[in-house]
C-alpha cells in the first residue's frame, strides 16, 4: 500500500462496489454503461477480473488503484461478506490515500445503514457476528465502515428526479465527471511548458466559469504551423468534454479529407457523438441531414483540428442550429479568415513562448529534465532557443535531435542551423505556403526576402508597383499567420523566414544567380562581381551592415532582364552602372555615384526612383516619357541644381527633394501636374523660384521649410481643394498672394520664423476648414486680420514673438480655439532680431519693452483649453478682465511678466484650470487665490515670492508643485515646516486617487519622516522580508542637489517645455539578478539653471514601478534591495548630494484622514483585487489601476496576494 506521504498512481477513475444479486443486471449495468460511454475508466468485477485466479488480491489492489470508489448500498448488501471486506478496504484508503467515496442509497435509507438497527443492515451484521465468533474485529470494522461511508453526502434514488433511473444515472454521472475534472492532477501538463494561461484565455472563451452558457458557441484557436495549436485544443477538450454529453476530437482534418474525403469524417463524428459502431454515409449531403437531424437536441463538443477549407466545416459543422443548446464547437487552424467567413463566435490568437518557456522546454527535450546542470551547453542551448523564437515545435525537434549528444554535436547542429534548417520543422511550416495563391507567394517572399521589420505602408507601396495587389494580399499572410503587424511594421517569425529563405534557394544549385531573389551581401558579392546574374532573377537587396567599396563591371545588370527590385544601401561604388533592365519598376540606390541616369535606361517601368545623398546634377535632359513613374526621392543630393521637365510624369505623386542645397529653381511643369500628393522641398536654401502659379487638384502637403532664399509664394489657381497642408517656415516671403484664400480646405498654415513677414490678405478669412495658424516668430508682424473671427475651425493659433500688441476683437468669436499663445509679444528694439531667431521657441528676457500687451477680450474662447501670455510686460490689471469666461481653460502661463499682486486676476473663477504657470514674474511676492481644480503649479525664479503653507494646502487636487530659484520663499521662521506641510497635504491627497506626486523646493535638510537617509549620489534600501503586502501603496523619496541644469529632461504636454529629474531605480532579486528602471520623479519649471541647494519630495505608486517589473519577477517580496541615483545621462547636468527614503503605506495616508477613509473602501468583486488604497479591475485582458487625468496603469498580472 502507498504511504500517506507519497502521491497515488490511479489506473481507474471509478470502483464500483455493489451487491449483485440485487443490482448486477439493472442499475449497475446501467450505470456502468453510462460511465464507458463517458470514457471514465470504471472497474466492476465481472467486466475485470479472469476466471480462476484468487480474486481478493486482485480486488483488493483495484480498489488501491481507484480515484473514486463509488458504493452502491441496496437491501443485501450488508449481506455479503464480500462487499463489507470491500467497504472495509475502501474506508481504509479514503484515509490513508485519499480516495474520493461517494456512497449511492438505492432503495434503502442512509440512517439504516449507519444505525444497523433492526432492519435489513441490523439483521445482517447480527448473523455476521454469530457466524463469525472469532473474527469480532473484523465485524466491528465493517460496522465503522457503515458507519463512516453512510455519513458521506451522497445520492438517494428516492430522492432525485422522482425516482427515474435513468435521470438518477445521468445526474450521478454528471457529478463523477465534475469530481473527476476537479481532481485532475496538475502534474497532467507538467511537460506542457506555457499551456496553463492560454487554457485558461480559451476556457474564458468558451463560457467555462459560467458552466457553458445556454448558446451554441464556436471558438477559434488560430495561429502559425508549430505553434501548439492542436496541443492547446487537445488540453482544453481533455478537461471540458465531460460536461457534455458527447463529444469527440477530430485530428488533422486537413489530412483526413486529402485521404479519406469527408465522408469518412463525417462518419467518424457522427459515430462518435450518436453512440452508434456502425455507420455508412455516401455522400457529404446525406451527412450534413443527419448531422442536422441527429445532433440538434444534443449537447456535445467538438474539435476540428487543423481545418483549412470552408467546405470542411460546412461538412462538419455547418450551422449553430445543428446542435443542442451549450454545445461547444473548437477549430483550430492556420487562416484566421476562414474563422472570420465562418462568423466564429470568438477567437482565439496562440502566443510563441516567452524565453523562459522556450527553454525550460527546450531542456525537457534535450536534457529531460527542465533544470539541468549544463554550464558546458549553456551559451549553445540560448542559441538554439534564439533561433527557434518560441515556437513549441522548433524547441521539440531540435531539443530532441540534441539528446544525449555531446558539446562538439552540439556545436556542429548549431552552425548548420545557421544554413541549413532541420527538414521536420521546414515541412511542417511550408504547409501554409503550399495553400497560397500565385501572387500571394510572390508578396511573401518578397516579405521574406526583402521587407521583414518594414513599415507596412512603405512595403505596400512597393508591392503595388510589381501589381501584386498587396491590399488583399498582406491580409491573406496575415490571416494565415504567415506576417503580423506590429506597430505599423510587418513582421515575421524567423523560422518562416528561413523557410522562405528555402524555397527561393531550391533549383539554384549552389549558384546564387539562379535565385528569384537575392538578400545576403556574399551572395550579391558573389553575381556581381564574377557577373554571374540571369534572368531568374526579380529582386536584389544590396545593404551592408558596415559601409564598403563595391566593384562591379559596367554593364552587370544586363543580363538580369527580369529585375524589377534594385535596393542599394551602404555601399560605396566607384562607378554607377551604365545600364539599368527595362523591366525595373522600383529603384533605390542610396548615394548614387553618377551625375545622371544611363542615357540607355528607359524606364519605361520605373513606378519609384529614390536616390538620396546620390550625385545627381540632373536626372535625365529633355523631356523623357515615364508615364508609369510615382514617386522621386531626391532629398539631400547636394549637386542636384536642376529638376527634369515634369511634362513627361504625369503620373508623379510624390516629390521629395529635401535638402537639396544647390537647386535654385523647379521647372514650371510641376504645376500642372494633376496627380501630385506630397511636394517636399524643405532645407533647399537656395531655392529661389518657384512656379508663378499652381493648380494641383490632388495635392495634399506642400512643404517649403527653411527654404531661406525663397521669397514669393506661387499664385492658387483654382480651388486645389485636396491641400490641407502648408508648411514654409522659415523663408524670405514678404507677403502671401490673395489668391491663398481659395485653399478653403487647408487645415494647416505654418509661418513660423517668416522674419520679413509684414501682413497677411484679410483673404486669410476664407480658410473656413483652417485648424492650425502658427505665426511664431515672424517678427515683422504686428496684426491679425481683422475678420480672424470668420475662421470658425481655428483650433490653435500661436503669435508668439510677433510684433502683435493687440489681437482683433473679433478673436473672441473662434468657438473652437483650444490653443492660443501670444508668449513674448511686446514692442522691441530691432536689432535684437537676428538673436531672437536663435532662440524662439525659448523665450528669453533680453529686450526692453516700450508698450505692452492687451488682451481686448476673452469672453467668447469657451473652447479654449491651453492660453500663454507670459513674456508680455504685463503689470497689475493686464490680465483679462474677463477671463473666468474661459470655462475651459486647462492651462494658463502668465510667467516673465511684472506682476507685484495678482489678486485681481480672478483666476479663482477658472473652475477647469489646472496647471498654472508664473515662472520668471521676479516682482510677484504672493500667489493668487486659485480654483479648486488646480493640480499644478509652477513658480520658479520668482525671487520676490514668499511663502505661505496655507495658500497652498487648502487645495485637494493640487500635485505637483515647483519653487526652484525663489531666494525668499523659505526665509521665514514660521513656514519652516512647509515641507513637512506640503508633504503630508499631498500624502493625504492619496486617498482620492494613488498616482505620483512631487515638491520642488530651496533646502537642503532631509526631512526626518524618511526612513532611510544617506549623503552621496545614490542610496541603497535593504528591504525587509515581506515588505510588499496589499496595504503597501508606493515609495516616497527625497533628494537634495546643488548643481540642476535644466536642459535635461523635457515634458512636451505643456504650452512651454518643462524640465523633469530622471531617476533610475535598481531592483535586486534573492537570486541576485538586478533590472533597471527609469522614470522622472519631478517636473520644474524653472527656465534658469539651478545653482544653489534645493530639494525634491516625491512620491512613485507601487503600480509604476510593477508596469516596468512585472514580467521580470513573480513577487515584488522576491526583491531584497532597492537603488535609486541618477541614471547615466542625469549625472552630466546635476549633481546629487543627499537622499531619503521610505516604504509608504496604507496606514501612513489614512492616520492623517479625517472624513476621508470612508471614501476608499471600495465593494470586492470578482473582477477586482486590491492593490493599496484601491483596487485594480480586470478587464479580461489586463488589469487597469486608475491613475490620474485618466492615465491608467496597465498590467498583464498583479503581483500574488499575500
Amino acid at each position: 500500500m502507498a504511504s500517506s506521504s507519497s502521491t497515488p498512481k490511479w489506473i481507474y477513475d471509478v470502483f464500483l462496489s455493489f451487491r449483485g444479486e440485487d443490482v448486477r443486471k439493472n442499475f449497475v449495468d446501467h450505470l456502468y454503461t453510462t460511465l464507458e460511454q463517458k470514457g471514465i475508466y470504471t472497474f466492476k468485477d465481472d467486466e475485470k477480473l479472469e476466471r480462476g485466479k484468487s480474486i481478493s488480491p486482485e480486488l483488493l489492489k483495484a480498489i488501491e488503484e481507484s480515484r473514486m470508489a463509488v458504493i452502491i448500498f441496496s437491501e443485501n448488501y450488508a449481506s455479503s461478506s464480500w462487499c463489507l471486506d470491500e467497504l472495509a478496504k475502501i474506508i481504509d484508503c479514503m484515509e490513508v490515500l485519499g480516495q474520493t467515496v461517494l456512497p449511492i442509497f438505492y432503495h434503502v435509507d442512509p440512517s439504516a445503514v449507519r444505525k444497523q438497527k433492526d432492519d435489513s443492515y441490523g439483521k445482517a451484521l447480527k448473523k455476521h457476528e454469530a457466524l463469525l465468533v472469532e473474527e469480532k474485529e473484523r465485524v466491528l470494522g465493517w460496522r465503522r465502515a457503515l458507519f463512516e461511508a453512510a455519513s458521506i453526502s451522497g445520492w438517494n434514488v428516492q430522492n432525485i428526479a422522482d425516482g427515474h433511473e435513468a435521470k438518477f444515472i445521468q445526474q450521478i454521472v454528471d457529478d463523477l465527471m465534475k469530481k473527476l475534472n476537479s481532481t485532475l492532477p496538475a502534474s497532467d501538463t507538467d511537460d506542457l511548458v506555457g499551456i496553463d494561461s492560454q487554457v485558461q484565455k480559451v476556457d474564458s472563451l468558451l463560457g467555462k466559469a459560467q458552466g457553458f452558457q445556454q448558446d451554441v458557441r464556436y471558438v477559434g484557436i488560430w495561429g502559425m504551423s508549430g505553434i501548439g495549436k492542436t496541443t492547446l485544443a487537445r488540453v482544453v477538450y481533455d478537461r471540458i468534454s465531460s460536461y457534455f454529453e458527447a463529444g469527440i476530437f477530430i485530428s488533422d482534418v486537413r489530412e483526413g479529407v486529402k485521404k479519406h474525403g469527408l465522408e469518412r469524417l463525417q462518419e467518424k463524428l457522427l459515430s462518435k457523438l450518436l453512440n452508434v459502431r456502425e455507420l455508412k454515409i455516401d455522400n457529404v449531403f446525406e451527412g450534413m441531414n443527419m448531422a442536422r437531424r441527429r445532433l440538434c437536441h444534443k449537447r456535445v463538443v467538438i474539435v476540428l483540428d487543423d481545418v483549412d477549407h470552408q467546405e470542411q466545416l460546412d461538412a462538419l459543422a455547418g450551422k449553430h442550429a445543428w446542435f443542442g443548446i451549450g454545445s461547444r464547437i473548437i477549430i483550430t487552424t492556420r487562416n484566421k479568415h476562414l474563422l472570420v467567413r465562418n462568423n466564429v463566435d470568438r477567437m482565439y490568437r496562440v502566443k510563441a513562448l516567452n524565453n523562459d518557456e522556450a527553454i525550460k522546454l527546450f531542456m525537457l527535450y534535450s536534457f529531460r529534465k527542465d533544470h539541468p546542470k549544463i554550464e558546458d551547453y549553456e551559451q549553445l542551448s540560448s542559441q538554439v532557443v534564439s533561433y527557434a523564437s518560441g515556437l513549441p515545435l522548433a524547441l521539440k525537434v531540435l531539443g530532441s535531435s540534441l539528446y544525449g549528444r555531446d558539446v562538439t554535436e552540439w556545436r556542429s547542429t548549431v552552425e548548420r542551423l545557421k544554413l541549413l534548417p532541420e527538414d521536420e520543422i521546414l515541412e511542417k511550416l511550408k504547409v501554409s505556403f503550399n495553400g497560397l495563391k500565385k501572387i500571394e507567394k510572390e508578396i511573401f517572399l518578397d516579405i521574406a526576402c526583402f521587407f521583414k521589420g518594414k513599415k507596412k505602408d512603405s512595403v505596400t507601396q512597393i508591392l503595388d508597383s510589381f501589381n501584386f495587389y498587396p491590399g488583399i494580399g498582406i491580409r491573406v499572410l496575415i490571416e494565415k499567420s504567415l506576417i503580423t503587424v506590429s506597430r505599423g511594421r510587418l513582421l515575421m517569425h524567423q523560422l518562416i523566414q528561413e523557410m522562405g529563405w528555402h524555397i527561393v534557394r531550391e533549383g539554384a544549385a549552389n549558384e546564387p544567380g539562379m535565385c528569384s531573389r537575392l538578400w545576403l551581401a556574399e551572395d550579391i558579392h558573389h553575381v556581381l562581381t564574377k557577373n554571374t546574374g540571369t534572368s531568374s532573377i526579380e529582386g536584389l537587396r544590396l545593404h551592408l551592415a558596415t559601409p564598403e567599396d563595391v566593384n562591379f563591371s559596367n554593364y552587370v545588370f544586363k543580363s538580369m532582364v527580369k529585375l524589377r527590385l534594385l535596393i542599394v544601401h551602404n555601399a560605396f561604388v566607384p562607378n554607377a552602372p551604365g545600364y539599368f533592365p527595362s523591366e525595373l519598376k522600383w529603384l533605390d540606390w542610396y548615394g548614387y555615384p553618377s551625375k545622371s541616369l544611363p542615357p540607355s535606361f528607359q524606364a519605361k517601368n520605373l513606378v519609384c526612383l529614390k536616390m538620396k545623398y546620390s550625385r545627381i546634377i540632373q536626372i535625365w535632359k529633355g523631356v523623357k516619357v515615364v508615364d508609369k513613374l510615382k514617386f522621386i526621392n531626391l532629398s539631400h543630393s547636394q549637386k542636384l541644381i536642376r529638376t527634369p521637365d515634369f511634362a513627361g510624369v504625369p503620373n508623379l505623386e510624390r516629390l521629395i527633394l529635401e535638402d537639396c542645397a544647390s537647386l535654385v529653381e523647379i521647372h514650371p511643369s510641376v504645376g500642372l501636374l494633376k496627380r501630385l500628393v506630397l511636394c517636399n522641398l524643405k532645407d533647399c536654401i537656395n531655392l529661389r523660384k518657384l512656379p508663378k502659379s499652381m493648380t494641383l487638384e490632388s495635392l495634399e502637403v506642400f512643404i517649403l521649410s527653411g527654404c531661406l532664399k525663397l521669397d514669393t509664394f506661387p499664385e492658387i489657381i483654382g480651388s486645389m481643394k485636396c491641400l490641407l497642408e502648408i508648411r514654409m517656415e522659415a523663408t524670405a516671403v514678404t507677403e502671401l498672394p490673395w489668391s491663398i484664400g481659395n485653399l478653403t480646405n487647408l487645415c494647416l498654415l505654418n509661418l513660423s520664423c517668416c522674419r520679413v513677414l509684414e501682413s497677411l490678405p484679410d483673404s486669410l478669412t476664407k480658410m473656413k476648414c483652417l485648424k492650425v495658424l502658427v505665426l511664431s516668430g515672424c517678427s515683422k508682424l504686428n496684426s491679425l486680420p481683422e475678420e480672424i473671427g470668420q475662421m470658425e475651425s481655428l483650433e490653435e493659433v500661436h503669435c508668439d514673438e510677433t510684433a502683435i500688441l493687440q489681437p482683433p476683437s473679433s478673436i473672441s468669436l473662434l468657438k473652437n480655439l483650444k490653443s492660443l499663445s501670444f508668449r513674448g509679444c511686446r514692442e522691441v528694439n530691432s536689432e535684437s532680431w537676428s538673436s531672437h531667431l536663435v532662440s524662439w521657441p525659448f523665450s528669453k528676457k533680453y529686450l526692453n519693452a516700450k508698450k505692452y500687451f492687451n488682451f481686448p477680450s476673452v469672453s467668447g474662447l469657451h473652447s479654449l483649453t491651453k492660453l500663454d501670455l507670459s513674456d508680455c510686460c504685463m503689470l497689475e490689471g493686464g490680465v483679462p478682465n474677463d477671463i473666468n469666461c474661459l470655462i475651459s481653460l486647462e492651462e494658463l502661463n502668465l510667467g516673465m511678466n511684472n506682476f507685484v499682486n495678482m489678486s485681481a486676476a480672478s483666476l479663482s473663477g477658472l473652475a477647469r484650470l489646472r496647471v498654472l504657470e508664473l515662472n520668471g514674474c521676479e516682482r510677484l511676492e504672493a500667489l493668487p487665490e486659485l480654483p479648486s481644480s488646480i493640480a499644478e503649479v509652477y513658480a520658479d525664479d520668482c525671487t520676490s515670492l514668499k511663502s505661505s503653507a496655507d495658500a497652498l494646502i487648502k487645495y485637494k487636487n493640487i500635485y505637483r508643485m515647483s519653487f526652484s530659484n525663489c531666494i525668499n520663499f523659505l526665509q521665514d521662521r514660521q513656514d519652516s515646516d512647509i515641507s513637512d506641510r506640503l508633504w503630508h497635504h499631498l500624502l493625504k491627497g492619496l486617498s482620492s486617487v494613488d498616482d505620483n506626486f512631487s515638491i520642488c523646493l530651496p533646502g537642503a535638510i532631509v526631512p526626518d519622516w524618511f526612513q532611510h537617509q544617506t549623503i552621496g549620489p545614490s542610496i541603497s534600501v535593504t528591504l525587509p522580508p515581506n515588505w510588499y503586502n496589499d496595504k503597501f501603496m508606493g515609495f516616497g523619496l527625497c533628494v537634495v542637489s546643488d548643481l540642476l541644469s535644466t536642459s535635461l529632461s523635457r515634458s512636451y504636454n505643456y504650452l512651454k517645455m518643462i524640465p523633469g529629474i530622471r531617476i533610475q531605480f535598481t531592483v535586486t532579486t534573492k537570486d541576485l539578478k538586478r533590472s533597471r528602471y527609469a522614470s522622472s520623479i519631478c517636473n520644474i519649471g524653472a527656465e534658469k539653471d539651478v545653482d544653489s541647494e534645493h530639494m525634491i519630495l516625491a512620491y512613485l505608486p507601487f503600480g509604476q514601478l510593477w508596469v516596468a517589473f512585472h514580467k521580470r519577477v513573480h513577487s515584488p517580496n522576491d526583491w531584497i534591495s532597492i537603488e535609486a541615483s541618477a541614471d547615466d545621462l542625469s549625472k552630466k547636468y546635476f549633481v546629487l548630494k543627499a537622499w531619503g527614503f521610505g516604504l509608504v503605506y496604507e496606514d501612513d495616508v489614512k492616520h492623517i484622514q479625517t472624513d476621508d477613509c470612508s471614501s476608499i473602501i471600495q465593494q470586492s468583486s470578482p473582477d477586482l483585487r486590491k492593490m493599496g488604497l484601491f483596487h485594480a479591475s480586470f478587464s479580461g485582458l489586463q488589469y487597469i489601476k486608475e491613475g490620474r487625468n485618466g492615465v491608467n496603469y496597465n498590467f498583464s498580472r498583479l503581483p500574488p496576494e499575500i
